[in-house]
């Protein structure tokens, strides 16, 4: 768990002095920064996470000039995890392109590039949500977060059929057959492959992964809930977005 006093630390591409953000962060306590000729992206709020600061006219230049696709293929290429951050309350009122240009290039980069698209309302909660984004990318959030939601008080019956909906591949009618034929949790776990496929809608891969579950070794540091998507060597850019 992080202490109170512990210094985070942004670099900050000297280029975003006239913004008015890295006065803003450096305001803010806890926070050191480095003020660099970054190589790539606006900010480095960690080895790994970089952010490229865009305000809603920037942002319409760089989709105009293919920049913006550059860059962020670039920064994909650099680190494991890219932030855009379209700063301005007005996102399509700040520009001259049709709203449909700027959904496709918003879309193209979440969904083709793998980045992370925010917005914020102006320079004071850019310079706040890059400290929030940079403490949690260094010290974490300072506690584990639960994975599941908490009901209140669920009976045994809806714990266990719980439980069995979230094994894989199965939804509420196959883990009524399974509880039908098993009973028990117990049971289920410890059924080998060729029993549980006695069970109507269980077939071969079914089985194999309740087994694999079953038998899994949990090991802590591979815990993550999410990945990143592979890069491409090239950018595959095209050549209409809407």
């Amino acid at each position: 768990m992080p202490t109170a006093d512990a210094e985070t630390l942004i670099r900050v591409d000297h280029r975003e002095l006239a913004s008015g953000v890295p006065e803003r962060l450096a305001a803010i306590d806890g926070v050191t920064l480095s003020i660099e000729a970054l190589e790539l992206a606006d900010y480095c709020l960690s080895p790994q996470l970089a952010v490229e600061r865009k305000t809603a006219a920037d942002l319409a230049a760089s989709i105009v000039d293919r920049r913006l696709f550059a860059q962020v293929h670039e920064l994909t290429q650099r680190f494991s995890q890219v932030v855009v951050l379209i700063e301005g309350a007005e996102l399509y009122a700040g520009s001259n392109l049709h709203p449909n240009a700027l959904r496709g290039a918003l879309s193209y980069l979440v969904v083709l590039s793998g980045a992370s698209v925010v917005r914020s309302e102006g320079p004071e909660d850019t310079a706040q949500l890059l400290a929030t984004m940079a403490r949690h990318a260094q010290h974490g959030l300072g506690y584990t977060l639960s994975l599941h939601h908490k009901r209140r008080s669920p009976s045994p019956n809806v714990q266990t059929r719980y439980l069995v909906e979230d094994l894989p591949g199965i939804g509420p009618q196959t883990a009524r057959a399974l509880l039908g034929a098993f009973a028990t949790l117990e049971a289920l776990f410890s059924a080998d492959v060729d029993a549980l496929q006695q069970v109507s809608g269980i077939g071969p891969k079914r089985a194999q992964a309740i087994r694999n579950l079953a038998t899994h070794r949990y090991v802590e540091d591979q815990d993550h809930l999410s990945g990143h998507p592979s890069r491409d060597e090239s950018p595959n850019i095209p050549s209409d977005i809407e």
